[in-house]
């Protein structure tokens, strides 16, 4: 910091103030210049003649989430990226620490201009760097990629566990030296953050963030993924950091509902895994632990994604079971890994069959699948209880599924190939539905928001299926074709677990699920309520619910999930605890691990 200058106030406003155009306090240290740890200076001439430039400085050249060095770049140049630079923001936060919620620290991800910065130099020395600068066309700042990878530590990683994460914390801090392909993978990865967790939040939130900037949203960040994405040769370069790419792609536009872009990226994926040979055993003989773990969870992932999203969208797989398991003991987290076996686990009991069978259009009276009451039987049969000690985000993934994938097959059983069918296979119990949905609705009323909502769009389609599987229940007034009437179901029971399923669609990752209004539609005469109900008045609705002397999910009384007021993302502290497994709800909640 500048010593000769005096204390006292000045009427000129500081270098950084001034080139910022934001309110300064003429103080050495001004306000601004000591809160981002700035070195405030008055020492800039504001007559200076000659050529223009124009110049890019560092948020905070002494913060370790500083820019590169300020580099000058010619007015000419400046030209083909006004509509970013237009956008620069007032204000940063000096740290990603503090304990509150994504909203109250929103600006985190204000819309920081796509900045021109240096390439990588083609040599190790400084004045090989200094000397052939030649700038990108645009790249995400360090702050905003920094801030979207502690998150995806935090919440999705166990989900994903696909990454290095010291490697990748080290190319967030510097962005503008990492290759093309690299920079559009953390590109990628920060599109899938906000949007998989929602991080825009609602409809009804706060749009606008600090001196009245605009956030950068989930949309503009997958824009400039895909952006990024386009400059890469793909098929050159293809390695296991472009397979992750289009994975998260595909992540990105699936929840967004963009269901053709999704299914394009997720098959661009599929068909690296046979160009790496990722689906060959012999590929990993010659690789160490490390890298062959590393390229063993990345197909298992891609495994599990398609088997999921192909029985949700009625598609055709491609991977099969071919190779080994992740190992559990010899691996850097034995807890993540083993849920990430168990939730492989679940997929692997879905035959091949099946999948071409709903591919098919389910019409293909020659090509039967393997009868859905014995995969609901071998799903029932998965043990749940040696889950105790896996992640709460994953120990949700893998109880919600098994239940969901159990109510795939019920649907299958009533109208798909097996209906009718009296050659000696058994028959699924007709109030399925209502078994998978307590047990279902125990796993959400134990969790905390946060794990639920970790799983995105995913979670709501389960959750939809699932209620629409109960109102199929309660609509149908003799079992599918069969004369027979159907047998008597509690009707307490179904209307209780549609209420939980609609209350828990109305407020999923912070706002109205899309799926909510078609599953209030299909309920409103299971439930008897007015035609005319919106979510307006479907939530004071549901303090006064029908009370019944039958057993509940969470006892008698209340549902557990009916005062529900656990607040949405709490994302502010995520830099700070990464991997912290006894984490408390930032309310004082203490977290409830599903036993």
């Amino acid at each position: 910091m500048d010593s000769t200058q005096p204390n006292k106030a000045t009427k000129q406003a500081c270098d950084n103030c001034r080139r910022r155009k934001i309110k300064c306090s003429r103080d050495l240290p001004c306000d601004k210049c000591n809160h981002l740890l700035l070195n405030c200076s008055y020492s800039d001439n504001l007559r200076r003649k000659g050529p223009k430039f124009r110049t890019l400085y560092p948020l905070a050249p002494s913060h370790p989430l500083s820019l590169p060095p300020p580099t000058t770049v010619p007015e000419d140049t400046r030209t083909a990226h006004e509509g970013y630079n237009d956008y620069a923001p007032q204000d940063a936060p000096a740290s990603l620490s503090a304990p509150s919620s994504f909203f109250q620290y929103q600006h985190q991800f204000q819309f920081q201009p796509l900045q021109i910065v240096p390439s990588p130099p083609d040599s190790s020395t400084d004045s090989d760097y200094s000397s052939n600068i030649r700038p990108y066309a645009r790249r995400l700042t360090s702050p905003i990629i920094l801030a979207h990878v502690n998150v995806f530590l935090k919440y999705l990683f166990p989900i994903m566990p696909v990454v290095r994460r010291d490697e990748l914390q080290r190319d967030s801090h510097h962005p503008e030296r990492v290759s093309a392909q690299r920079y559009a993978f953390l590109a990628a990865l920060c599109a899938t953050t906000h949007i998989q967790l929602n991080l825009d939040g609602g409809p009804g939130s706060d749009a606008t963030a600090v001196d009245g900037q605009g956030l950068m949203s989930g949309e503009e960040l997958l824009a400039e993924a895909v952006r990024a994405r386009n400059e890469c040769d793909v098929v050159e370069e293809m390695d296991v950091e472009s397979l992750l790419t289009s994975l998260f792609l595909f992540a990105s536009y699936g929840n967004l509902n963009k269901q053709k872009q999704a299914w394009f990226y997720l098959c661009q994926a599929t068909s690296m895994v046979f160009t790496l040979g990722l689906h060959r055993e012999s590929t990993y003989t010659g690789l160490n632990i490390e890298d062959a773990e590393e390229k063993r969870r990345v197909f298992w992932l891609l495994f599990v994604t398609e088997r999921g999203y192909a029985l949700q969208q009625s598609r055709p797989v491609m991977l099969r079971n071919s190779i080994q398991k992740p190992q559990v003991l010899g691996s850097d987290d034995p807890i993540l890994a083993y849920g990430f076996i168990n939730l492989i686990n679940l997929f692997e009991k879905l035959t091949v069959s099946l999948y071409d069978w709903l591919s098919a259009g389910g019409s293909d009276e020659d090509q039967l699948p393997t009868p859905a009451s014995s995969i609901q039987s071998s799903l029932c049969n998965t043990p749940v209880a040696s889950l105790r000690g896996v992640l709460e985000i994953q120990q949700v993934d893998i109880l919600i599924t098994q239940q969901w994938l159990q109510a795939m097959m019920w649907k299958l059983s009533r109208y798909g190939p097996d209906a009718g069918k009296s050659d000696g296979r058994a028959m699924l119990p007709f109030n399925l539905p209502i078994v998978v949905g307590k047990a279902v609705m125990s796993v959400i009323g134990a969790a905390s928001q946060g794990a639920v909502d970790a799983h995105g769009i995913g979670m709501e389609q389960k959750l939809f299926d699932l209620g629409s599987a109960l109102t199929n229940l309660t609509t149908t007034t003799t079992t599918p074709h069969s004369q027979s009437p159907k047998p008597p179901i509690p009707s307490a029971d179904t209307r209780e677990l549609l209420w939980g399923i609609l209350t828990t669609l109305s407020r999923i990752r912070g706002s109205q699920s899309y799926l909510f209004p078609r599953l209030l539609e299909q309920s409103k005469s299971v439930l008897g309520i007015d035609c005319s109900i919106t979510l307006g008045n479907f939530l004071p609705d549901l303090a006064p619910a029908p009370a019944t002397n039958a057993a509940t999910i969470g006892g008698p009384g209340t549902p557990v999930w009916a005062d529900d007021k656990r607040d949405h993302w709490v994302v502010g502290g995520a830099a700070a605890d990464i991997g912290n497994r006894d984490e408390k709800l930032e309310d004082g909640e203490a977290e409830m691990m599903i036993s």
